[in-house]
């Protein structure tokens, strides 16, 4: 897999998420503006993959992001930041092929590109305190 093209799809997903939060479209009625073509060469398999595993377990992603950001309401949470977390614990969750510290690491360049200037201490912090936790659960 090309790297750029990962990072690209990463990217392009994180503002997907962001949109069907915005639009309240968890059941996917608007996939077609989601994916409309803007020239971007994307891992569509990927795209396809993430999108389709992410709104079948949004629910069960909250509640990671839930659980495990201390003290931080879900509906508090910065929405790019949220969009952040509910594309990297969808790759956690559903991606095998990709390494975890590789999908923590992105989440983090993601929230230095478009959060605040404390989005990547939380990701990282939310991220790493979820990746602990279904590792327990996964060698249980």
């Amino acid at each position: 897999m090309n790297v750029n093209r990962r990072k690209i799809s990463r990217e392009k997903m994180m503002k997907v998420i962001f949109q069907i939060e915005a639009r309240n479209d968890f059941e996917g009625c608007d996939k077609e503006i989601y994916f409309e073509d803007d020239g971007k060469k994307l891992d569509k398999d990927y795209c396809e993959k993430l999108y389709n595993n992410f709104l079948n377990a949004h629910e069960k992603i909250d509640e990671y992001i839930k659980n495990y950001s201390k003290e931080w309401d879900i509906t508090r949470i910065a929405k790019i930041d949220l969009s952040i977390l509910r594309l990297a614990i969808t790759e956690i969750l559903f991606f095998d092929d990709i390494d975890v510290a590789i999908t923590i690491n992105e989440a983090v360049n993601l929230a230095k590109l478009y959060g605040t200037d404390t989005s990547p201490a939380f990701i990282n912090a939310v991220l790493g305190a979820i990746e602990k936790a279904i590792t327990k659960e996964r060698t249980e």
